[in-house]
């Protein structure tokens, strides 16, 4: 069974996750309702991520560490302010209109009210009607609420560009890694081997092998114990309180060692060969 992707695993989630952002944003209109969502929902996912690639330990935590990441980056989108502004309205032309006519009006008023009483009341009360709606067409100050909310839609694309994004780069990197582990398998053998002691010892061992001279061979062989102690490894010889680090042979002659246990710091990298009395 092909085990799933982050995004595979947001996919999985989108009529969900789109449905309740647009929740957050048209009902409860709170920005940090989406933001802890979101943060709950990618800590979801990384259990099942991790859960599915069991085993992969470089993988859960590469998964691991760039999904804290983005965790730690959602309270931004909290980050914004809503601010009421009180914007200045320029003048009306219809508000200076009917002001003109409430001041006509009210001349007029004065003019006829003595010879024409009831002609002089019309002319007042339109004075009043139309200096009542040039007061309400004047400029003045109006208070607007500004509210600061999240786009679903562009909150959801984001979010799922993040999650291919860790996708690329874990594959990148574990690729990486397994080309560089490739490349030190098939490297040529003895191409870490630089040491000029090292290789002057190995070529003293050919030399004997090839020239068939046993005993050119044994005075090299002298030279391997001090090499091996160079590079930190020690040669211990049999004895009854080493007996547990070698193969023993029975012998009825005297009791000797025929391959040294080798050891590095106390730890022992291959037991020796010896002969042992029978009893």
């Amino acid at each position: 069974m092909e085990r799933p992707t982050m995004t595979a695993l947001l996919k999985a989630e989108e009529e969900t996750t789109r449905n309740q952002l647009r929740a957050d944003d048209a009902v409860d209109r709170s920005r940090k309702q989406s933001a802890d969502r979101l943060n709950e929902q990618l800590g979801q996912m990384l259990l099942r991520y991790n859960a599915a690639w069991s085993g992969d330990g470089r993988r859960q935590a590469l998964a691991d560490s760039m999904t804290a990441v983005v965790q730690d980056m959602l309270p931004l989108l909290t980050a914004g302010t809503a601010v009421k502004e009180i914007p200045k309205r320029k003048v009306r032309t219809g508000g200076v209109v009917l002001l003109l006519f409430a001041v006509i009006f009210a001349l007029l008023c004065v003019i006829l009210v003595r010879q024409y009483y009831p002609v002089g009341c019309a002319f007042l009360a339109l004075a009043a009607v139309c200096g009542f709606l040039a007061g309400l067409l004047w400029h003045g100050e109006c208070e607007v609420l500004v509210h600061a909310g999240l786009d679903p839609e562009i909150v959801w694309k984001t979010l799922l560009k993040t999650v291919e994004t860790m996708d690329r780069k874990t594959e990148s990197f574990l690729q990486d890694e397994a080309a560089a582990a490739a490349a030190d398998i098939v490297s040529p053998a003895g191409a870490g081997i630089t040491d000029p002691e090292a290789l002057q010892f190995f070529g003293d061992l050919l030399e004997g092998l090839y020239s068939g001279n046993g005993d050119f061979a044994l005075r090299q062989l002298r030279k391997l114990q001090p090499w091996l102690a160079s590079k930190g490894i020690e040669t211990r010889d049999y004895a009854p309180d080493t007996a547990e680090m070698f193969d023993l042979l029975p012998t009825r002659s005297t009791p000797a060692t025929l391959r040294p246990a080798l050891l590095t710091e106390g730890k022992l990298l291959t037991t020796g060969k010896a002969t042992e009395r029978e009893k």
